[in-house]
């Protein structure tokens, strides 16, 4: 791997873990001002089954079953991950992006945040070998000018690595199944750096 790139990424990793809790916080609380409940209120506030932890071997999973959302968002430009892989540029250089439409929302039932390691039982060699944040189920459509995409369609199989092709207008378009943005050091499905992960999806044009 190159220095570079694990110095970049080490950067990132801090904005990568507050992108990850700005997503699983419902935007009511991200914009909240102070507000005294009174005791009939507070004991009416109750919660479970929100989330889950798992360890399986070396992977921390959280999962956020019961929650949904639902957006329309357009940004201007979104660039991710820029460093030498070959040559310096970024992962990720998206222009016009947007998540949804004004008359079909982008739709993401269930939340979860993986992290992967090595040799997680050992602390003196324990290593985080990716960051994971994704949905087990995702409707909508992501458009944009893709100046560089890096990321994989289909579980998989079709990988595009900082690809340069969807220089038009692209629409890639969920029904129902997973998705995730994964930041890699070495490269988990050979995607080292940023990159954005459709179980199943299709791209037009």
């Amino acid at each position: 791997m190159h220095k570079s790139a694990s110095r970049n990424i080490s950067i990132f990793l801090t904005g990568f873990i507050l992108l990850a809790w700005l997503i699983v916080l419902p935007s009511s609380l991200c914009a909240a001002g102070l507000h005294e409940l009174s005791d009939t209120e507070m004991a009416g506030v109750y919660g479970y089954g929100f989330s889950t932890f798992s360890l399986n071997g070396d992977v921390v999973k959280l999962d956020f079953t019961g929650v949904t959302l639902s957006t329309w968002t357009e940004i201007a430009s979104m660039k991710m991950g820029y460093y030498t892989k070959g040559t310096l540029g970024w992962d990720n250089d998206w222009e016009n992006v947007s998540l949804g439409s004004s008359g079909t929302p982008l739709v993401l039932t269930g939340l979860y945040i993986e992290a992967g390691f090595s040799n997680i039982t050992d602390p003196a060699n324990r290593q985080l070998e990716y960051l994971r944040i994704g949905t087990p189920n995702m409707t909508g459509a992501v458009t944009a000018k893709f100046n560089s995409f890096s990321g994989t369609l289909n579980n998989g199989g079709t990988t595009y690595t900082r690809d340069t092709t969807f220089t038009n207008p692209t629409t890639i378009t969920a029904a129902g199944t997973g998705f995730n943005l994964t930041l890699s050091r070495n490269g988990v499905g050979n995607q080292m750096g940023y990159s954005f992960n459709w179980v199943s999806a299709t791209k037009t044009p």
